[in-house]
């Protein structure tokens, strides 16, 4: 949770936390709407969480929070890049 939400960031354990809780939902929602078996759709959930893991460590080490904030100052300064 902390891995993908941010460490050092309160906003990056919400989003973390938020995000581990919602993933799951949705992939039984996808699951079920394909019409897959529910074994298969959750080793495909464990598969989803460790990749997640590894890409979050090796490409965005400061997680979902920076992700958010650096979308919040590209969104503020929009028009007008400096």
């Amino acid at each position: 949770m902390i891995i993908i939400g941010g460490m050092g960031a309160l906003l990056g354990a919400f989003l973390g936390a938020a995000f581990i809780v919602l993933l799951p939902i949705g992939l039984n929602f996808a699951a079920h709407a394909l019409s897959l078996p529910s074994s298969v759709a959750s080793h495909l959930e464990m598969m989803l969480f460790g990749a997640l893991i590894v890409t979050f460590l090796l490409f965005e080490s400061h997680g979902l929070a920076r992700i958010w904030r650096t979308a919040k100052h590209k969104l503020l300064i929009w028009p007008f890049p400096r």
